[in-house]
């Protein structure tokens, strides 16, 4: 997937999958928006990677809205999107015996 020059806003971009996620978008061209409610985190991850950081708690609409503005600066037409939150559901893996 070519993502040079498209903007990505990644949930949880401050560490572990998010921060992993956000390092890779960035290497491949990608203008990249980090997400995170920890400030230091998002800040560490942006500086390492020239992304931009937007304190954001995204169980909460007002701050959500308020990152979405902020990265809107980033990129008028954020079409990429990659949700790496912790905050979402857990997902439930069935395994058979074979």
């Amino acid at each position: 997937m070519d993502v040079k020059g498209e903007a990505a806003i990644i949930t949880g971009g401050g560490s572990g999958l998010g921060e992993a996620t956000a390092h890779a978008l960035a290497a491949k061209g990608a203008k990249v928006a980090l997400f995170d409610v920890a400030e230091d985190a998002a800040n560490r991850v942006a500086s390492e990677i020239g992304a931009l950081a937007c304190v954001c708690d995204v169980t909460d609409e007002a701050s959500t809205k308020a990152a979405l503005a902020k990265a809107r600066a980033l990129d008028d037409d954020a079409r990429r999107r990659r949700r790496s939150s912790a905050r979402r559901a857990p997902t439930r893996l069935s395994c058979t015996p074979r």
